[in-house]
């Protein structure tokens, strides 16, 4: 059975809390993340045509 998402929001629900990483994206979707890691905090920065998105908890 296929995942509900692919392999970008895959790699940001394995962050450990604390962690970063880079995605070539113009734009992030949040919704993905809170759907499948509902306890999840996230923070992004905008950098060098991607994002920089941290597990904050």
């Amino acid at each position: 059975m296929p995942k509900p998402y692919g392999p970008i929001t895959e790699r940001l629900l394995t962050l450990r809390p604390g962690a970063s990483c880079f995605v070539a994206l113009r734009r992030l979707c949040f919704k993905t993340l809170r759907k499948h890691a509902p306890d999840g905090d996230w923070a992004a920065e905008a950098r060098d045509g991607g994002w920089v998105v941290t597990r904050v908890r």
